[in-house]
């Protein structure tokens, strides 16, 4: 599994901003030419893309070149046709935004796949990664330290903590973000963590490097004013918003057409078998399907009119809504000390079902 997640994080999309020159040295081979000073390229060189907020550190970085700014072209009439960020790299955890907005993994991924896919491009999804590095040494603070002379991530890590106040003297563990570390500094993602690994696998270095929390990978832009993060917002809304009207659309339909074909009793139909009904239920089926095509059926959910059976059932819930607003508030107070969500009093009310006994 470790190994599949380095392949995916070595080869990402390729793109002009993540090419890198050919002949550079490997991690490997920089860890076995650490304590000897060449003049070789180092594996961690800097992308060509723009840095638009360094760090600031006591240890040399390298950096890139002047005049390599690009500007990036957007469509749509109010949209910003010009950007002066050039995206960066980070990564969500699964995990806790799952827990912090109580939507599944496969609803987080679907709104990021409806950021892709807007005119925009907001983002652009790669490969789910391990974002968090632990790195502990068993010799001490003495060792980590020495870890910054040839290891560029260990030492952009500690001089972050050292501008942040901390004391970095007596650690001898380190948790950080490779990923955000890797963009910051314009390297490859898939480089920093096997010359991370490569402290490890190394023998007769008692360094232990672990990688966790499974993310959600992806590159986007840093520049968005309130007002576009706004519209962000309201395009993400509106689109989850269409796609539950137009399902409810297909059920409603769905439902008539099989309620349309349909006998009160299968006692109608065991003589002979009504073969005009079989076509009628062909063609609605061949509408349904066609109209399954279309992305938004929210306005014909709202104009069709309701017919008196549904009229009479609306009537009935009217009825109910009162108690159901009264069995909510009073389970609320019941338990004001938790804290619920509306999904999870929506999947309490409408019951979860027990294991059966054996």
């Amino acid at each position: 599994m470790m190994e599949l997640m380095d392949t995916c994080d070595e080869n990402p999309v390729e793109t002009p901003e993540h090419t890198t020159e050919t002949g550079q040295n490997t991690p490997v081979q920089q860890l076995e030419q650490a304590k000897v000073p060449t003049e070789d390229v180092s594996p961690f060189q800097p992308l060509d893309r723009e840095q638009e907020h360094p760090p600031e550190s006591s240890v040399p970085f390298p950096q890139r070149g002047e005049g390599e700014e690009e500007e990036q072209t957007g469509g749509g009439e109010d949209w910003p046709t010009t950007r002066v960020c050039h995206t960066h790299e980070r990564a969500i955890s699964m995990q806790d935004t799952v827990e912090g907005l109580d939507i599944t993994e496969e609803g987080l991924e679907t709104l990021l796949c409806y950021l892709e896919l807007h005119p925009q491009q907001w983002v652009e999804l790669l490969h789910p990664t391990l974002s968090t590095c632990k790195m502990v040494c068993y010799n001490g603070p003495h060792q980590l330290r020495k870890l910054t002379k040839i290891c560029p991530p260990v030492a952009v890590v500690l001089a972050r903590k050292r501008l942040a106040g901390e004391r970095v003297e007596t650690c001898d563990s380190v948790d950080f973000d490779v990923v955000e570390v890797a963009d910051t500094m314009g390297w490859q993602l898939g480089l920093v963590k096997r010359g991370l690994r490569q402290l490890q696998w190394a023998t007769n270095r008692g360094v232990l490097v672990e990688f966790s929390n499974l993310s959600f990978y992806f590159r986007s832009y840093g520049d968005l004013t309130p007002d576009e993060m706004d519209r962000v917002c309201e395009f993400l809304h509106g689109r989850v918003v269409a796609q539950e009207r137009t399902k409810l659309y297909q059920l409603k339909a769905c439902f008539k057409a099989f309620r349309s074909v349909a006998y009160k009793s299968c006692s109608f139909c065991t003589d002979k078998l009504d073969e005009s009904r079989s076509l009628k239920l062909k063609g609605l089926l061949g509408d349904y399907f066609d109209k399954r095509r279309e992305l938004d059926l929210s306005r014909k959910f709202q104009e069709e009119k309701d017919d008196e059976e549904e009229v009479l059932l609306k009537c009935k819930m009217k009825d109910f809504e009162g108690q159901i607003r009264a069995d909510i508030q009073s389970f609320l107070g019941n338990r004001s000390d938790e804290k619920f969500s509306g999904r999870a009093v929506a999947r309490i009310f409408f019951g979860i079902g027990l294991c059966q006994p054996c």
